[in-house]
């Protein structure tokens, strides 16, 4: 075997090594496991009713007497169905959407309304899923007929929950059952609950996330309440999934089951390097020592030939 010969085997071996190894790289990091967002029909979501007026010259309005460019400024919720009704009020054809991305046009996830134009008015519904300031515009007319939109964060929510040791929870004094009833939030929300003794003990309130039955690390309890110390305590759903509440006091027989719906924040990337990755730099290792012994026996060979 030649010198020339036996380098190029070496490389090849080399070259082979490395891409075995990119490839196991990004395999491994593909194959991570995110944390998916549950999502429903969101039974909460409040409608929000909007009409609006669009003319290729002029832009958007309200009415047909106040129409602009930009138009009025949309204000909604993270979770509102906001419903809107589009009227025509020059002779043109004209869609609505939300352009994302600024670039007008309608692209990607950006869903666009059905055509509407004179003598065809239409009310079109969509789910305000993306928090943020965006513009809307007409997919047919985006320079001249524009306006922004603001969706925040989940409304607020307030309730009120009666408490029992023998009968469990409800929303008013002749509704308490075991468990109580289903709540449901949206990702974000921020609860302000009203608790309120139907009994002459006290009591507390929690979110039981490793349904234990005791109050750890991360459950978060209100402070007690009891007759004639009604409580109003706040938090924020900030865990997705389903889990029961409970009393910290009287865990087994005041339950409920709290579903938190929506979009999570994936978990931040890890600060040191994953066991998969150190069994592959080892063993890349390995494969370098052994090329370099490999090349020196080759060199040698070569060397006695001559």
């Amino acid at each position: 075997m030649s010198m020339d010969e036996s380098r190029g085997r070496v490389v090849a071996v080399l070259a082979l090594v490395t891409s075995l190894f990119l490839a196991a790289t990004v395999l491994a990091a593909a194959s991570g496991s995110p944390i998916e967002a549950f999502q429903t029909g969101a039974p909460l979501a409040p409608s929000v009713n909007i009409t609006l007026h669009g003319d290729a010259g002029l832009g958007f309005g309200f009415g047909n007497t106040n129409i602009t460019n930009p138009g009025p400024t949309l204000t909604v919720h993270v979770g509102d169905l906001v419903s809107l009704t589009l009227i025509a009020h020059d002779s043109l054809n004209h869609t609505w959407f939300i352009d994302r991305n600024n670039d007008t046009i309608v692209n990607g996830d950006e869903r666009e309304s059905p055509a509407f134009y004179p003598g065809h008015t239409i009310t079109w519904t969509f789910t305000a899923d993306s928090p943020g300031t965006w513009t809307y515009r007409c997919g047919m007319h985006p320079s001249s007929m524009s306006g922004k939109i603001i969706i925040l964060g989940p409304r607020p929510v307030s309730l009120t929950l009666y408490g029992d040791a023998g009968t469990g929870w409800g929303f008013n004094a002749s509704s308490i059952r075991e468990p109580g009833p289903h709540l449901v939030f949206l990702f974000g929300t921020n609860v302000s609950l009203t608790l309120i003794a139907h009994d002459s003990l006290n009591h507390t309130w929690f979110i039981d996330y490793n349904n234990d039955t005791a109050v750890g690390a991360g459950e978060r309890e209100s402070p007690p309440f009891y007759p004639s110390h009604t409580i109003v305590w706040n938090f924020t759903a900030d865990r997705t999934g389903n889990y029961t509440y409970r009393c910290g006091i009287h865990a087994a027989s005041m339950t409920g089951l709290i579903t938190i719906i929506g979009t999570q924040p994936p978990p931040p990337l890890p600060t040191t390097i994953p066991l998969i990755t150190n069994i592959m730099l080892g063993g890349l290792g390995v494969v370098f020592v052994f090329a370099a012994v490999y090349h020196y026996r080759a060199v040698r060979a070569t060397k006695r030939k001559r």
